[in-house]
């Protein structure tokens, strides 16, 4: 039974499917991947969000394909879909995702916790602001308006959610940014970052 949707029927984005897409490029992480997908679907469950999780492979070699095959019982919101190569996750993702919102991590962080993404996604549905990022855990944005800073984008690593902020600021989108422990980031990131959120 799919979640019921927290939003009006009115108020999704145009062309949207669901509230939340989660994109979760994963290479080698067989010990991790069954577990990310899990929480994941467990998490946006919990908070009544409609969403579709987006497993991409970025060139995989290990048996994480096995775990995502033994995994579509469960969790039928689970799409496996592959990268061009490393680094491609992202931007093959965010172009086949049919959520109003993107939800970006890794399954290391996805594996641990997503604490503060029903927070984000519950801001952006009510349109106050463009994106948010967890700074090494994950970032929460509008599909529509941030398409454009993830076309031909290659992420990787800790510094991949410090580049989207970046990508994001350049296509002049109000990003709010928090630290890995939830303080907001000074150092680096443009003031106009948060002045446009209020």
């Amino acid at each position: 039974m799919a979640a019921q949707s927290v939003l009006l029927p009115d108020a999704m984005s145009e062309g949207a499917r669901y509230d939340v897409s989660v994109i979760l490029p994963f290479g080698d992480d067989e010990e991790l991947v069954g577990i990310a997908i899990r929480r994941t679907a467990e998490h946006l469950r919990g908070l009544g969000l409609s969403f579709e999780i987006l497993a991409v492979d970025e060139d995989s070699a290990d048996n994480s394909h096995a775990v995502l095959a033994l995994l579509r019982g469960e969790v039928p919101e689970l799409r496996v879909t592959h990268a061009s190569a490393r680094g491609r996750g992202i931007d093959t993702g965010a172009g086949r995702a049919q959520g109003t919102l993107l939800v970006v991590a890794t399954p290391d962080v996805a594996a641990a916790s997503l604490d503060g993404v029903g927070d984000a996604c519950r801001r952006l549905l009510r349109n106050e602001g463009d994106a948010e990022v967890a700074l090494t855990k994950y970032t929460v944005d509008h599909r529509i308006r941030a398409l454009a800073a993830f076309r031909g984008v290659r992420l990787l690593g800790a510094a991949m959610h410090r580049r989207i902020v970046k990508r994001l600021q350049l296509h002049n989108l109000a990003v709010r940014v928090a630290g890995p422990t939830g303080v907001a980031a000074k150092s680096g990131f443009s003031l106009r970052a948060f002045a446009r959120i209020g």
